[in-house]
C-alpha cells in the first residue's frame, strides 16, 4: 500500500506540475526535495522510533503523509509543493525504515535471501502497479491526491494491529565514505551516478510524457516498462556477474543504459515499439546496477563490514538522486524533453568510461573472497542485515512498547 501510493503520488505531481504551468526547473526542484527528505529522514527517524516505538512512528508518519498527499490538491504552487515533497520523502524514509527492521526481526538467518528477494519482488511489482492507477480520474482533479491518501492511511492497518512482538531498530551504522573509496572507488562512484540518473528519470519522466505529448494511459505505460525490465533483468545480470569479474558486467550494463538513453533521445517520437521497447531496456540495464556495486564492494571487505558499507552506498546514492531530477531539468530547459535522456547517457557513458580506467588500473577481487550476487533495494539501511552476507546477529536496540 505505501508503495503502490508513493509511486503514484510521484507520477501525479510531475503530471500535474506541467499543467499548472510550472517550469521544467520548478517540478525538477519539487521532484529533488523528495530525495533531499529521504535522506534526512533515513539519518534522523532511527532516533524517533527509539523514543516512541514502531507503531507509533509509522501511525504519525503514516498520518502526516496522508494529510500531505491532500495538501497538493489545497496547496498549489512551488514553494508548498517543494516543502510537501520534502515531508513525503522524509515519512517514507521513516516507514520503510520501520517495515524492514520489522522484517529483519522476524527472518532467520537462513530464510535471509528468500526474503529479500520477496521484498524486492513486491517492492518494484508494487512500484509498477502505481502507475495505472493514474488513469482511475483526471490528474487536474482531487480524487488521485486523495487515492494515494487512502493508500497511505490503508497502511497503517496492518501495522497497528499486528499481535507480533516489537523489533530492535536498525541503526544506521555507515562506513566512512574515505573507507568506501579506499575499499572500492568504482563501487562508490557508480552509487552516485546510478542515484544522478535513475533519481533524474523518476523525478523528470512524467514531465517529459507530458511535453512530448503522450496521453495519461501512456505516461503509465512508460513509466511502468522501466520497472518491469529491471524485474526481468536484475537475476541474469546477477548471475552472469558470479561467473565473470563484476566490473565487465556493471561497465556493460552501464554501456547498455546510455546507448537505450540515447536511443530514446532519437526515437522519442516515433511510438510505440521502439520507444517503449528501449524505455524497457532502459530500466532493465540501468536499475540493477547498484545492486551489482554493492556486490562488487562485497567482495572486496570482511563480512562484518557489509551493512555498514551497504548503508554508506545508499547515503550516497540517495545524495545523487537529490541532485538528479533538478540537473536534469535544467538540461531539459535548454535543449527540451529530450535532455533527459541526453543527461542520463551522459552520466551512465561518463561512468561506464570510468569503470574501463579502473578495470585498467587495479586487479580483480580475488576469486576466493567473492560472493553471490543479491539484489538490494535502494530503500534503507534498514533492510540490509537482511543480505545473506551480513553477520548473523541484527545490529540495534528494541524499542519501548
Amino acid at each position: 500500500m505505501l508503495v503502490l501510493g508513493n509511486g503514484l503520488q510521484a507520477t501525479i505531481v510531475g503530471v500535474r506540475g506541467g499543467l499548472e504551468a510550472m517550469s521544467q526547473e520548478i517540478i525538477g526542484l519539487i521532484m529533488s526535495a523528495y530525495f533531499v527528505g529521504f535522506v534526512l529522514g533515513s539519518v534522523y527517524i532511527p532516533g524517533l522510533i527509539q523514543q516512541v516505538g514502531h507503531v507509533r512512528t509509522f501511525a504519525a508518519l503514516a498520518s502526516i503523509a496522508s494529510a500531505a498527499a491532500l495538501g497538493f490538491v489545497i496547496f498549489v504552487g512551488p514553494f508548498p509543493w517543494v516543502m510537501l515533497r520534502a515531508v513525503t520523502g522524509a515519512c517514507f524514509a521513516g516507514m520503510v525504515i520501520v517495515t524492514e527492521s520489522w522484517l529483519n526481526a522476524g527472518t532467520t538467518r537462513d530464510r535471509r535471501g528468500r526474503v529479500l528477494a520477496v521484498y524486492s519482488l513486491v517492492f518494484y511489482a508494487a512500484w509498477a502497479g502505481g502507475q495505472p492507477l493514474l488513469n482511475v480520474a483526471p490528474v487536474d482533479g482531487f480524487v488521485l491526491f486523495a487515492l494515494v491518501s487512502v493508500l497511505f492511511s490503508l497502511a497503517l492497518v496492518p501495522i497497528t494491529l499486528t499481535r507480533t512482538g516489537v523489533p530492535g531498530v536498525v541503526e544506521a551504522d555507515r562506513a566512512d565514505l574515505k573507507r568506501l573509496h579506499q575499499i572500492s572507488p568504482l563501487g562508490l562512484i557508480g552509487a552516485f551516478a546510478l542515484g544522478l540518473s535513475v533519481g533524474a528519470f523518476w523525478g523528470m519522466a512524467p514531465t517529459f510524457g507530458q511535453r512530448i505529448g503522450l496521453t495519461e494511459a501512456e505516461i503509465s505505460i512508460f513509466l511502468m516498462l522501466p520497472l518491469i525490465g529491471a524485474l526481468l533483468l536484475q537475476w541474469p545480470l546477477g548471475w552472469v556477474s558470479d561467473l565473470v569479474d563484476r566490473r565487465w558486467i556493471i561497465l556493460g550494463a552501464c554501456s547498455a543504459a546510455a546507448v537505450c538513453a540515447s536511443g530514446l533521445m532519437l526515437t522519442w517520437d516515433v511510438r510505440p515499439f521502439p520507444f517503449y521497447l528501449l524505455v524497457l531496456l532502459l530500466g532493465g540495464f540501468a536499475m540493477p546496477v547498484y545492486s551489482l556495486c554493492v556486490a562488487h564492494v562485497n567482495d572486496q571487505i570482511d563480512t562484518g563490514e557489509v551493512v555498514a558499507a551497504a548503508s554508506g552506498l545508499i547515503l550516497v546514492y540517495g545524495l545523487g538522486s537529490a541532485l538528479g531530477p533538478f540537473a536534469a531539468s535544467v538540461v531539459m530547459g535548454q535543449f527540451g524533453p529530450a535532455g533527459l535522456f541526453a543527461f542520463m547517457s551522459a552520466i551512465l557513458g561518463l561512468f561506464a568510461i570510468y569503470g574501463l580506467w579502473r578495470i585498467g588500473v587495479s586487479a580483480a577481487p580475488d576469486k576466493g573472497r567473492k560472493e553471490s550476487y543479491v539484489s538490494v533495494p535502494q530503500t534503507s539501511h534498514a533492510v540490509l542485515p537482511l543480505h545473506k552476507h551480513s553477520p548473523q546477529r541484527t545490529p540495534g536496540k528494541r524499542a519501548p512498547r
